[in-house]
């Protein structure tokens, strides 16, 4: 057998063993989605649409606040060009608006469970205009995002925005993360992996950052590699680091207080109500449904007590805070299944959701009118109209969609 035949053999079982690997991944791979989020969303007509959809928009680099989604428009999700914005089509127009609201959180508000028009943000305008207020809506949900990186964004967009294009109210829809990530990374903290890549870029560790680069590339183009030995080198480069335990809950908590208190005086300074939600979670179901029941008793006793009592101690400490509101149990006496995990809902949780924020939104108005900003608080017209009880409401409502 001469040189080049056995180069040729090589080379031919190279490529074999490449396919059989590359056939054996696609084979072996686990779901891309969480079977628990599929199995909750049975009934929701347009699943297959959505989950085609909502991995079209990537991830898009901001200054200050890191990243957001990138514009993109598909049947069921649209984000928009305006700061990463979702879409949230029964919003009616801005010069049309009486209240022009920003909503913060992480993916519990951004609702990637659901389409634009089931969404938490989206339902809540349409609860609004069936009460005659007409309310544009900007949704500034981004995924892993807690209270720390929504106040540099809600900061960040304050100081971009022309004047009358600031919010009259604002939303802040928190907790979940904020009581994990105290947990996982340290009070207040991001995701460590986040801090450690931009810790080498900053530190000038090229080799640790080109090892992750050419690791991503391949999982580009190869299922195998992605699937088996992306996370691996991913988790030796950038090891996610646990807080440390001593006085973890105190530091988280006091965290949280903190953010919502300098939020709260700067929304006094510019005359905007803000909103400080605490979130709703299955563990404050009065009857988890057996489905939820069984996330619970699956989840480890020692993080659903940690986030028990942060929800305990922020809710006490925030008490007197104007428009602070504790919802975890809003959803206490539903009887269907809303939760797929500790936070994140069903397709249709949104409509509940929606409401309870509208009702709230409400309250503030009749309570709290706004002072002018810098001698205007009108939309490019000259003051803010209310409509009429008769008009009609937007198209859309999501319960003719429950299953």
């Amino acid at each position: 057998m001469d040189a080049l035949t056995k180069i040729g053999m090589v080379m031919l079982s190279v490529i074999l063993t490449v396919m059989s690997l590359e056939l054996f991944a696609k084979l072996m791979a686990p779901p891309v989605e969480n079977p628990r989020y599929l199995q909750i969303s049975q009934g929701y007509e347009n699943l297959a649409q959505l989950l085609q959809d909502k991995y079209v928009p990537k991830l898009a680099y901001h200054d200050y606040y890191l990243y957001s989604l990138e514009p993109a428009s598909t049947k069921t999700v649209t984000f928009t060009n305006y700061f990463g914005a979702r879409s949230t089509p029964d919003s009616v127009g801005l010069a049309e608006a009486d209240e022009l609201i920003w909503m913060f959180g992480g993916s519990t508000m951004q609702n990637l469970e659901t389409e634009d028009r089931l969404s938490i943000a989206n339902q809540m305008a349409v609860e609004l205009f069936r009460n005659t207020v007409r309310a544009h809506v900007l949704n500034f949900g981004v995924g892993s995002f807690q209270s720390s990186l929504e106040a540099i964004k809600f900061q960040d967009l304050i100081r971009r925005v022309p004047i009358n294009e600031i919010p009259t109210t604002v939303i802040f829809y928190d907790g979940f993360n904020d009581a994990n990530y105290g947990l996982w990374f340290g009070a207040g903290n991001i995701q460590s992996d986040l801090s450690r890549k931009m810790r080498a870029l900053v530190e000038g560790d090229y080799l640790r950052l080109a090892s992750y680069a050419f690791s991503q590339f391949l999982s580009r183009y190869s299922v195998f590699w992605k699937e088996f030995i992306a996370d691996r080198i991913f988790y030796t480069l950038f090891r996610v680091e646990r807080g440390q335990r001593e006085d973890i809950l105190t530091k988280t908590v006091s965290s949280y207080v903190l953010n919502i208190r300098m939020l709260g005086a700067i929304c006094k300074e510019l005359s905007i109500r803000c909103l400080f939600i605490l979130q709703p979670l299955v563990i404050y179901k009065d009857k988890p449904t057996p489905f939820e029941e069984e996330f619970i008793d699956s989840e480890g006793k020692d993080h659903l007590e940690f986030v028990k009592q942060f929800y305990r101690k922020a809710s006490e400490l925030l008490d007197h805070q104007q428009y602070f509101v504790d919802l975890s149990r809003m959803l206490a006496e539903s009887q269907e299944s809303d939760f797929y995990d500790l936070g994140h809902t069903s397709p249709f949780a949104g409509t509940k959701i929606g409401r309870a924020l509208a009702k709230e939104v409400i309250g503030m108005r009749i309570n709290h009118d706004l002072a002018p900003l810098n001698g205007s608080r009108s939309y490019g017209r000259v003051a803010p109209k209310r409509r009429s009880s008769a008009a009609s409401p937007p198209h859309c409502r999501a319960d003719q969609h429950q299953s």
